[in-house]
């Protein structure tokens, strides 16, 4: 449910967030809130979608972190309230539900490309920046959680699907996290001065 607070903490706590793919997380909000969307104007139980709401909001919040510490700010507020616009017209079911079928359909590609990116970003810098071990760690092991309570509390292939291709990518990312740690480390160290 607060499976993002310690990266929300992070980033807040440094300042910054460096190492952490825009772009990634975007796809990855559209993932979280489209399938949270879906499971609810399907009717499943909140138990099922309640944590893709939760992870929606703290997605949300990340990103609006990523805009404001990089000089962005304007457009954090700006993203927040289309954020707020959107959230109030699947709720009054302004959205068709053949939209949020085919959002939930796509969800599988933009999983794939959002954790490739991020991937793809750790790869290149040799190290997870601020990327929060706790939230990885949480990631990982709650999708491979949310296969099997999917199997269980909803028989839905569309959401089974994506869970198992983001309990794979989020496993490289984890994996990541421990092939770079002493690269991350040693960049979060300060620099010593030569006198």
């Amino acid at each position: 449910m607060f499976l993002l607070v310690p990266q929300i903490l992070k980033i807040f706590a440094s300042k910054s967030g460096r190492g952490i793919s825009l772009s990634s997380q975007l796809l990855g909000l559209l993932a979280a809130a489209g399938t949270s969307a879906y499971s609810y104007e399907k009717g499943f139980v909140f138990s099922q979608w309640g944590d893709s709401l939760f992870v929606t909001i703290q997605m949300m919040f990340i990103i609006m972190q990523i805009l404001y510490y990089s000089d962005a700010s304007a457009y954090a507020f700006s993203f927040f309230s289309v954020c707020w616009m959107l959230t109030l017209a699947v709720a009054y079911h302004y959205v068709p539900l053949a939209i949020l079928t085919t959002i939930q359909a796509t969800t599988i590609p933009i999983v794939s490309v959002s954790k490739g990116i991020q991937i793809w970003t750790n790869h290149s810098n040799k190290s997870t920046g601020q990327l929060s071990l706790i939230s990885v760690a949480l990631q990982f092991f709650g999708c491979l959680a949310r296969i099997f309570t999917s199997v269980q509390e909803t028989g839905d292939n569309l959401v089974i699907g994506s869970f198992i291709v983001a309990a794979f990518l989020n496993g490289i990312i984890f994996a990541q996290m421990f092939i770079y740690w002493d690269e991350t480390t040693r960049q979060k160290k300060p620099a010593k001065h030569r006198e």
